[in-house]
């Protein structure tokens, strides 16, 4: 009798996924299409709606209690949208580097490089100038930067084991990194040039 009722409760709440994303479909793919441009990211708004909502149905687990279902299936969408716009880098086709006859002619344009063009990052110069770099940073911008960058830390990983929250982990670590990019100068870590 309780799996009977447990299974009608589920069923009922899927259902209200269902009735809900069925009644705002339109709505849905309109907010799609004021956030993500179709064309730049080579996608439909429907086929992004159709996504979520398949994606909803096969890992919510309906056994919870959903509060507030179109705040959910919103986010959802806000979600994938933003993963698309993370994953879209500015590409150039390379046909659009050749002529009428479709011969290449991006190469031709490119001039030969100078080899004293070509510097080499000297490792002992690096770490040295790193090693001054960290040395000026407080004791906690080092210790996140080292945990983070170098030991391989998540930042979940040291808020879990300093107990500190998350937030001030991050903290420490830009005002850090931005410390870093004014001590260490690109300039001084190439090789001296023996020519």
């Amino acid at each position: 009798m309780k799996g009977e009722k447990e299974n009608t409760r589920s069923s009922g709440r899927r259902g209200g996924l269902k009735t809900f994303i069925s009644s705002e479909y339109r709505n849905l793919v309109s907010f799609v299409k004021r956030y993500l441009n179709e064309r730049y990211y080579n996608v439909s708004a429907e086929d992004v709606v159709q996504d979520v909502a398949v994606n909803l149905f096969s890992k919510l687990d309906f056994d919870e209690h959903l509060e507030n279902v179109a705040g959910y299936v919103y986010r959802s969408i806000k979600n994938k949208i933003t993963d698309f716009q993370r994953k879209k880098k500015k590409e150039i086709p390379f046909e659009n580097f050749s002529n009428e006859e479709g011969e290449e002619v991006f190469s031709g344009n490119i001039p030969a490089l100078d080899e004293s063009m070509h510097l080499e990052i000297d490792d002992k110069r690096f770490y040295d100038n790193l090693n001054y770099a960290l040395s000026k940073l407080s004791p906690n911008q080092q210790m996140v930067f080292v945990a983070t960058e170098m030991e391989g830390y998540t930042f979940e990983e040291l808020s879990d084991e300093l107990n500190i929250p998350i937030g001030t982990l991050l903290s420490w670590k830009h005002r850090g990194v931005k410390k870093l990019k004014k001590i260490i100068k690109l300039d001084d870590l190439y090789m001296e040039n023996e020519n």
